[in-house]
């Protein structure tokens, strides 16, 4: 490794540092290795934090040092060179464990390793008597209803007479009176509070401050500009003087104002004009200049004039090769040409009045609704922490914490926000240099991907150089890449050495390339491929790609099993063609957060059925319940009950009326008899569920109905049943009393959730599982090979907020804030605002070029790009800045020119393309005479554990008594424990600590555990380990569960239940299904005897079990009972 050194510099626990970790450089390993050696310099294990942004990775991180500690504990010394490294390292901490009497092994949550959420919870709650909201509840999953309340709110004050309506006049008048504007524009604003509140209190009354931060920019940037144009600065002087003078008569242009111009304009806003119309001889005037291939009499050079304008296109000629100067050339034009004016001044003065009253009304709105949102979390501990530097008494604020900070580690430093950078500052504002406590910052630039969760990467540029707090991080690089073979890294290289800015620009988040050193040997075939398609019509495309990434999947089903494959995407609207071309080719697939909850159909008839009893006056949505599969009614026959009743009426009868007099008498004669049959069964049900509705809570009633009408049995598959389940847990939380006050609210939280996956199809042992993710989800994660298809589509950036801010720091490392607000609605933006918004626009396009590193580092052996070119004259068209191809586009080009990249033209189809033609859809009906109480079980779904219930209705397990079913359970998790990790994990001095946690764990059941308890369970261990069969349950099988939970619905009661299934996995292709027993015979009774006696009790168990998988794959179902006490396995028939 060519990073050897850094690697075990960064290990020095006496030294901070800022680590640069590029993909697959095993930055975790480190951090791990960091902590374990921090451990033997600390007095408590919680004088270490380290911390996290997702709970994956803080989860990881645990397993990770966890395990570390366990295999040094019980394994012996491994022969590799970096796991003894890790071995060592363990090793000695666990001697200070000793020691010192820590615990760490059977209290390993005494390390503290947190996500930074949980961690300012934590901190907040310490300071809760300081802090404006109290005691933090828990946050909202969706606040986006309490910013409109917010918003609502501060409207409400427009008629008072104060300052506050005299500011909120303003606001309104600004944006045209449009009060519903006004209050989404205001609510947008406390999303990103804890950006704005630092400065939003020092706008009023500064505008010579704004002023000055404007010209120093102009002046700044144009001064740049003049040294990098000082090579051509003579010519491109002459040539603006002849264009001047050689314009069309009628040519209205801003060259003119450069007739005679000698030197340079001015560096500053009065020489703005000038700098502009003399650029504009360089570039294109569209949306995205470009540099100029042709000039012709409309740019002042006459077709006569041939010296002139050869002498121009030499100037463009050298110009195009400049992409550097080109990008500084359009930022300069880009620039403000003015101040901020009056107008726009005073309202920059109000909402520096009105926006701190708002996030005020929103605390305000917490406080009364017992929530809040994890941006309240950051700034409660924010606020507790910088109360605390108020404090004569104590001087260093972590002293109030549990424990005295001495090490703090933050991992993915990259996605930082400055809110997060400011705790850091306050956790060690108390730290003096050389006091033996330490900063390990680790991360990748090149991977800042969540600038939409206010990450910025210029944080981490700032730390490389400048300090944090008091704090100095020595900056520390590695190379090595130990996840993708040679040909990718090397591609990888070659591409994004272009790709990223060439300069470090921390404002922008600019980032330069760090190339990687390959781990692993290059392999033979081409590890990158791009499939390039031409043609008119946008499906065709999608059509054709879908089907070429679903032929590519096949191919390496068959010739690579076992190989890993991933389909990542940007946007989940991408998946429309891929996920049918998949279900054509009959692949193993899974998609994992991509169908929205809420467009799933058996969820949108859930809605439909709360909306109905909720309300009568909803006539959309009664007409939609009877429209409903569960009801069925046709088209003519809910014409004919939405049109019939009191015809005087000025208004139609409710749809709720008119159930309520057909259950009292009989169907109207113009419905179908289909309808009549329909309708005589599911009135007496609807009504009867509308007159008890107030009686349990919302979700119960709506269950209730959807499971009387026959709903369950309307379901198509598992995961239908496990959204249906998401849902109603969803409305659980939402509703109060038998309603759901914030609608709004609550339709958007069910927007924000997604569907289950899809459930694996059948298919032979090896075919790999195509996993089918965001490439946001996909951070962290590797696949062999990895498709990235549409990576010419954009994205679209249509927002704009009423304030833009935007942080530039000099060499300095000295701050100035740019701000503007939206410009009038009868008037355009001004320059300030524009220019802040192209700010924005070049740091989206900047993270395009990080989202595809992430996308492209993801693969181990093979890449596959996709993208739609359109041809021209002399190639193909530049792909949009905007799009994912557009920074390698390059590198692809000259691929796509050495014929090492395919070009596939497609000819002129009939709209409907062979993949959408395939798609038929059909309704869903229950017969007219369905007798819900009938209706057949319905598939497995992995459930959530809250739901569960070990006594399934087809057995007998309820006569065991209390104590035998808690010991039954510890024993269950400590049996799941070593089978996730490894019965070679758990030698005998590990096993002897087993006795310590079943005393707690049965404790927490309500259950004193005696020394007879213990001695059990330690004989029911010990012998399973012991015993062959035994070992055979708890080793490693493909598609292995322990205590895996199975939702269905019940086919007697249409009740959602759970089984819980000890332990399944699959051996040579069949798949088994092993329930565990605490039995033992009883006196007098023989083996055979107890055999049959079990066999008999739990037959039907394990039949329903197996029924179970049956329905979700196509493997032989083998089920068996084991009594580990004994020990013996048991195999039951369940054919």
């Amino acid at each position: 490794m060519t990073d050897q050194a850094q690697r075990l510099q960064a290990l020095n626990p006496q030294q901070s540092f800022i680590v640069g970790a590029p993909a697959g450089s095993g930055k975790t390993g480190l951090i791990t290795q960091r902590l374990l050696g921090l451990l033997c310099a600390v007095e408590n294990p919680e004088e270490i934090l380290c911390i996290t942004f997702t709970k994956k990775a803080a989860g990881e991180m645990s397993s990770r040092v966890h395990s570390a500690l366990q295999k040094a504990a019980y394994q012996p010394r491994p022969s590799d060179d970096y796991e003894a490294q890790t071995w060592d390292l363990a090793s000695a901490a666990l001697a200070r464990n000793t020691e010192l009497d820590w615990g760490l092994l059977e209290m390993p949550a005494r390390l503290r390793i947190q996500t930074i959420d949980s961690f300012c919870r934590y901190v907040a709650s310490q300071f809760a008597l300081e802090t404006s909201l109290g005691e933090l509840p828990e946050p909202m999953d969706n606040p986006e209803s309490m910013y409109q309340a917010a918003a609502r709110s501060m409207l409400d004050f427009t008629e008072e007479d104060s300052e506050t309506a005299q500011q909120l006049q303003l606001l309104v008048a600004h944006t045209g009176n449009d009060l519903s504007r006004c209050e989404k524009l205001l609510a947008n604003m406390l999303q990103k509070r804890d950006q704005w509140l630092p400065y939003i209190f020092a706008v009023k009354d500064n505008r010579q401050y704004f002023q000055q931060v404007i010209e120093q920019t102009v002046h700044d940037h144009l001064l740049q500009l003049e040294t990098a144009l000082a090579p051509i600065a003579g010519e491109l002087i002459a040539m603006a003087d002849f264009a001047a003078a050689h314009l069309p008569d009628n040519k209205d242009s801003a060259l003119a104002q450069l007739a005679g111009i000698e030197q340079l304009p001015e560096s500053d806003l009065h020489g703005i004009a000038e700098w502009k119309a003399l650029l504009s001889l360089l570039i294109t005037q569209d949306k995205d200049p470009s540099p100029r291939k042709t000039i012709n009499k409309g740019q002042g050079f006459p077709a006569d004039e041939k010296d002139a304008k050869a002498r121009m296109l030499e100037l463009l000629s050298w110009y195009r090769e400049q992409p550097v100067l080109h990008e500084l050339v359009v930022n300069c034009c880009h620039l403000p040409d003015a101040d901020t004016n009056q107008s726009q001044q005073a309202l920059v003065e109000a909402l520096g009045h009105l926006l701190p009253l708002l996030a005020g009304l929103l605390n305000k709105l917490f406080l009364e609704n017992s929530s809040c949102d994890y941006t309240a979390i950051m700034l409660a501990s924010l606020q507790a922490l910088e109360q605390s530097l108020e404090d004569q008494v104590i001087s260093d604020i972590t002293l109030r914490l549990d424990y005295q900070l001495r090490h703090i580690l933050v991992d993915e430093f990259q996605d930082t926000s400055s809110s997060q950078v400011s705790l850091i500052e306050h956790l060690i504002a108390g730290w003096q240099p050389d006091d033996g406590r330490t900063l390990f910052l680790v991360g990748d630039a090149m991977q800042s991907l969540y600038r939409f969760r206010n990450a910025n990467v210029g944080l981490f540029l700032n730390a490389q150089r400048y300090p944090i707090g008091t704090v100095q991080c020595t900056p520390l690089s590695l190379e090595t890449n130990f996840r993708s073979q040679g040909g990718i890294i090397n591609w990888v290289n070659q591409a994004f050495q272009r790709a990223f800015p060439c300069e470090a620009d921390s404002s922008r988040g600019a980032i330069p390339y760090s190339a990687s050193a390959a781990f692993k040997q290059t392999e033979p075939d081409q590890a990158v491929q791009f499939y390039g398609f031409t043609c008119k019509q946008a499906d065709q495309y999608r059509d054709a790609e879908a089907r070429h990434i679903a032929s590519q999947c096949q191919t390496l089903a068959e010739q690579q099993p076992g190989q890993s494959i991933a389909i990542l995407v940007r946007s989940r609207n991408l998946l429309k063609s891929i996920v049918p071309a998949l279900r054509d080719a009959e692949l193993n697939w899974q998609a994992i957060e991509i169908t929205p909850l809420a467009s799933r159909m058996p969820v949108v008839d859930m809605l439909t059925l709360t909306r109905a009893l909720i309300s009568p006056a909803d006539r959309i949505a009664w007409l939609a319940l009877l429209r409903a599969p569960f009801c069925g009614l046709g088209l003519a026959d809910l014409m004919h009950i939405s049109n019939s009743g009191d015809q005087s009426r000025k208004r139609p009868e409710a749809i709720l009326n008119r159930l309520q007099a057909i259950a009292r008498q009989a169907p109207p004669d113009n419905v179908s008899p289909q309808g009549q049959l329909i309708l005589a069964r599911i009135a007496p049900i609807i009504v009867s569920a509308w007159h008890d509705r107030g009686r349990e809570n919302l979700r119960n009633s709506v269950e209730s109905l959807w499971t009387a009408l026959g709903g369950p049995a309307t379901i198509n598959s598992s995961n239908d049943l496990t959204d249906v389940r998401t849902y109603l847990d969803l409305l659980e939380k939402w509703q109060v009393a038998g309603r759901v006050p914030d609608w709004d609210g609550f339709q958007q939280a069910a927007d924000k959730l997604y569907a289950a996956p899809l459930p694996v199809t059948a298919g032979s042992a090896g075919v790999p599982v195509i996993q089918i993710m965001t490439i946001f989800k996909a951070k962290g994660l590797e696949f062999d090979h990895v498709f990235l298809p549409g990576l010419t589509n954009s994205s679209a950036q249509n927002d704009k907020p009423l304030l833009r801010w935007h942080e530039q720091v000099d060499e300095h490392n000295q701050v100035s804030l740019m701000m503007a607000t939206l410009g009038a609605h009868d008037a355009e933006d001004d320059s300030v605002y524009r220019y802040l918004k192209y700010q924005e626009t070049v740091k989206s396009r900047l993270e395009n070029t990080r989202i595809l590193y992430v996308a492209a580092t993801r693969a181990i052996r093979r890449l596959y790009l996709y993208g739609k070119l359109t041809p021209t004259k002399t190639g193909y068209q530049v792909p949009a800045k905007g799009t994912l191809l557009a920074p390698i586009w390059t590198t692809i080009e000259a691929g796509i020119e050495t014929g090492s990249h395919a070009v596939i033209a497609l000819e002129d189809s009939p709209e409907q393309t062979e993949v959408s033609a395939k798609f038929n859809p059909s309704l869903r009906r229950l017969p007219g005479d369905f007798t819900a109480t009938n209706g057949p079980g319905i598939g497995m779904s992995t459930g959530m554990e809250t739901i569960t219930d070990r006594t399934n209705p087809a057995n007998a397990e309820g006569a065991q008594s209390m104590r035998a079913r808690h010991l039954g359970t510890v024993l269950h998790r400590s049996l799941k424990q070593i089978a996730n990790e490894g019965a070679e994990h758990w030698p005998e001095q590990r096993r002897v600590r087993l006795a310590t946690g079943w005393t707690a764990q049965l404790k927490q059941l309500g259950t004193v555990a005696s020394d007879q308890d213990l001695q059990r369970l330690t004989r029911a261990v010990e012998a399973m380990l012991a015993d062959p069969d035994g070992q055979w349950i708890l080793q490693q099988h493909p598609e292995a569960q322990s205590e895996q939970p199975l939702g269905y619905v019940h086919s007697e009661t249409n009740s959602i239940s759970t089984s819980i299934i000890d332990r399944s996995f699959i051996d040579q292709g069949v798949r088994w299904i092993i329930d565990y027993k605490m039995a033992e015979p009883e006196a007098g009774e023989s083996k055979q005897d107890f055999t049959n006696r079990q066999t008999r009790q739990y037959q039907a168990q394990l039949t329903h079990y197996a029924g179970l998988y049956r329905k979700m794959e196509g493997n032989p179902v083998k089920c068996a009972l084991y009594f580990p006490l004994m020990p013996m396995f048991i195999e039951v028939n369940v054919d």
